[in-house]
């Protein structure tokens, strides 16, 4: 009879758990960090650019259903360069004139017995603004189909389009001027402005009437000559799209 005898072979030797170095934790919370802070600086814009344009079909949705309102907050959709426009001052710089009374510009003692107390006008950031639609405005060619709210003002023209105030309505004798940002992304607001050809039409709607106008015209101004091209007369009903070029 035969023995078959079997060897286990020898227990390997164990090895000791390696203790990770701190350099090498902080070099993976740093790492973690980027990924998240690059995740962050792509999604936001897309985030933001997404709320201001469901802000804007909110605005006309309730142009269309109802008061023609929404309230937004003071810092909300702020866009990229809206400091250097100058639409808010052409509408400021031509209604406005210097105040005559010293107490609305400069700040009064008052004395009370042997009591200094002085005064100073209270100037108090809004927290919420209210964008008022007045109408619609589609450029069929282009794809746009936004509001418009009255004046072109900071927080009108980040989701809506801007009618200048000193300017006539639609359908009025004179120019109606309506202005927009260009906005950096593809087809957004008045982006795709440059695409527009002679011939085409531009429909402005009001709560009772719809107007449609034919492109005549299509000029580069300089800032400085806006005001001019703003003022300038005619007697019949005209419309004119302001926003800047080129797009950056």
């Amino acid at each position: 009879m035969s023995h078959e005898s079997r060897k286990a072979p020898p227990e390997a030797d164990k090895l000791p758990a390696r203790k990770r170095r701190p350099g090498s934790i902080a070099l993976n919370i740093l790492i973690v960090i980027l990924l998240v802070s690059g995740l962050y600086l792509i999604l936001d814009p897309i985030i933001g650019r997404w709320r201001q344009d469901s802000c804007s079909q909110q605005l006309l949705q309730n142009f269309d259903e109802g008061d023609g309102t929404i309230v937004i907050g003071y810092d909300d959709f702020i866009v990229a360069g809206e400091q250097y426009d100058y639409y808010d001052d052409l509408e400021t710089s031509s209604t406005s004139s210097p105040s005559t009374d010293s107490t609305a510009a400069t700040s009064q003692p008052q004395t009370t017995g042997s009591v200094t107390v002085t005064t100073t006008p209270a100037t108090t950031t809004p927290q919420k603004i209210v964008i008022q639609a007045i109408g619609r405005i589609t450029i069929p060619s282009i794809s746009v189909k936004m509001p418009i709210a009255e004046g072109a003002t900071l927080h009108n023209l980040r989701v809506a389009i801007g009618h200048y105030t000193n300017s006539p309505s639609a359908g009025e004798p004179g120019v109606a001027i309506y202005l927009g940002h260009r906005s950096y992304t593809y087809g957004r607001h008045f982006n795709r402005m440059d695409e527009v050809k002679i011939g085409e039409t531009i429909i402005i709607e009001t709560k009772t009437t719809r107007y449609t106008y034919e492109v005549d015209q299509i000029d580069v101004v300089e800032p400085d000559d806006l005001l001019y091209e703003f003022n300038n007369p005619t007697s019949e009903p005209r419309i004119m799209l302001v926003t800047c070029t080129p797009v950056r």
